[in-house]
């Protein structure tokens, strides 16, 4: 610890013997910071407080019935976008602040202050807006917050009208389109109705017993027909074994050639017994017996034919139309046979395709009934927007309520010239005691014998004080009393930029003897 205060001590007295680098740091800073802080610019700050009230007695009212925004959120996004390039843009124009620039640099450069210097803040959950903007102009202060409070109330209102105009216009362009597509649909849908109206879901079922009732009517026909086949069969096989009988009553009707044919068939009979065919005998007793059957045969066509006889037969006749009858019966029920079988077909064609249809008719109402719910929420939107808007037309979502309105500023808010007087002080002085210590150890003075012994290694026997002869004290009393006289004058100075960088009045009346001498 002693030896901390002994260094102490050393670094002290270094920076009081090369005391004359701090009396020059601090006169050449100290002045100059005075007077560069004394020619700022002031600086006018104009303000104003707007409240947006967002509470609306038609907000619950309209619940269900119209579009709700929160207005809220509405007001943190415009917040958000008021210091954007079109905002700024519309700002400089309002408040007149572009006239006075002439290139594209310069105007650049006035929107980048706007949006610099230009400030909004809230306190939070209240809607409470505070504006400020800082100018060495008080009117173009005043000007610049009157224009932001004005783009601002503006924006929030213009926007909610856009927004739902742009709204309507969508929802508008939607339920034409909408429409559009609804009423093909619908025509696609009647269409297809049209084209399969025998398939549709409800008739699918009427084709399965259609299919089964079919299935058994043909059954029933093959049935009947191979009855009736059978009958017609049975009838023929009756008629023909009719027709025989009478062949055989024919046959069995006796000539006067019968029995000289008898004769010459034993005859014959006995000659081939001895000769053969060709024996001139056996020719001649053929040729005879010919020649008799013939003749029996004309005496017998002479009488009565089997037709004749036939036709004349009651039980043959009705016989015959029996067979006739079953066999128109067999032809229809063949033909009437036929013409299920196609029906059956086709029905069972139609069958097949009826879960196709069943699937593109649910894929259409599908269609047609997403299409129908979207125009009828479009139609429901557009009455909520139309109800919005005309509540919008009578009252304002949101109302904003003017509290403080911008002023010309009559005194300036800046810049902190006594704060940056003090600084510069301790600047002035801390440079000059950094540059002492820094002098002081480039070339270091002995002050003790101790620091003496430290320095050399070498005892120290005694120490030998200076006379007043010497003339040492004196100069070193003048050199302390400078010092001091300096420092002292350098307060009054401090205490004299102090004051009148404190005041707005004295600096003004300091600034107008300025610029009266003609120094600036």
């Amino acid at each position: 610890m002693q030896e901390l205060i002994a260094n102490l001590q050393q670094y002290l007295s270094g920076v009081w013997l090369k005391r004359r680098y701090l009396m020059i740091a601090t006169w050449l800073i100290c002045p100059l910071g005075w007077v560069a802080i004394t020619l700022m610019p002031n600086q006018y700050t104009s303000e104003a407080r707007v409240y947006a009230d967002t509470r609306s007695i038609l907000q619950p009212l309209l619940k269900g019935l119209a579009i709700q925004n929160d207005p809220g959120q509405e007001l943190v996004l415009m917040v958000r976008t008021l210091l954007s390039r079109t905002n700024l843009e519309k700002i400089a124009r309002l408040s007149d602040v572009d006239v006075s620039v002439s290139t594209e640099a310069e105007y650049e450069a006035l929107l980048a202050n706007l949006k610099r210097n230009i400030s909004v803040s809230s306190a939070r959950k209240q809607n409470l807006y505070d504006i400020v903007y800082h100018s060495d102009d008080p009117q173009r202060a005043k000007d610049v917050v009157e224009a932001v409070l004005n783009v601002f109330v503006e924006n929030t209102l213009g926007e909610k009208r856009v927004e739902t105009e742009d709204a309507n216009a969508f929802i508008r362009q939607q339920i034409e389109e909408y429409e559009k597509r609804l009423i093909a649909s619908e025509k696609r849908l009647a269409d297809f109705k049209r084209t399969y109206s025998g398939l549709l879901p409800g008739s699918g079922s009427n084709y399965y017993s259609q299919v089964e009732s079919l299935e058994t009517q043909l059954e029933l026909t093959r049935l009947e027909l191979s009855e009736a086949i059978t009958r017609l069969q049975t009838a023929r096989s009756q008629l023909f074994e009719e027709e025989s009988n009478v062949r055989l009553r024919l046959d069995s009707v006796n000539t006067e050639y019968d029995q000289r044919i008898e004769q010459l068939r034993t005859r014959k009979d006995d000659l081939l017994i001895r000769y053969t065919e060709k024996h001139p005998s056996v020719v001649e007793t053929t040729n005879q017996i010919n020649e008799l059957e013939s003749l029996r045969s004309r005496k017998l066509s002479s009488s009565n034919s089997s037709d004749e006889l036939l036709s004349g037969n009651p039980v043959y006749q009705q016989m015959r139309i029996n067979v006739g009858l079953l066999t128109n019966e067999v032809e229809s029920m063949k033909v009437r046979e036929s013409r299920q079988n196609r029906k059956l077909e086709e029905a069972r064609s139609r069958l097949s395709q009826v879960p196709d249809v069943e699937a593109q008719l649910a894929g259409l109402n599908r269609s047609y009934g997403i299409t129908k719910q979207k125009y009828e929420a479009l139609l429901v939107r557009r009455e909520s927007a139309q109800i919005s808007q005309s509540a919008g037309q009578n009252t304002e979502e949101i109302k904003f309520r003017i509290i403080d309105p911008p002023r010309v500023p009559s005194a300036p808010s800046g810049p902190a010239r006594p704060l940056f007087v003090i600084v510069v002080l301790v600047a002035g002085f801390a440079v000059g005691l950094g540059l002492s210590l820094l002098f002081s150890q480039i070339n270091p003075v002995v002050h003790s014998s101790l620091q003496l012994y430290e320095a050399t290694g070498l005892p120290v026997f005694g120490v030998v004080s200076a006379t007043e002869q010497s003339g040492l004290e004196k100069r070193t009393r003048r050199k302390s009393m400078i010092f001091l006289s300096l420092n002292l004058l350098l307060l009054i100075g401090f205490a004299g930029f102090f004051i009148v960088n404190s005041n707005h009045v004295y600096h003004a009346q300091v600034m107008n003897l300025i610029e009266s001498l003609g120094v600036i």
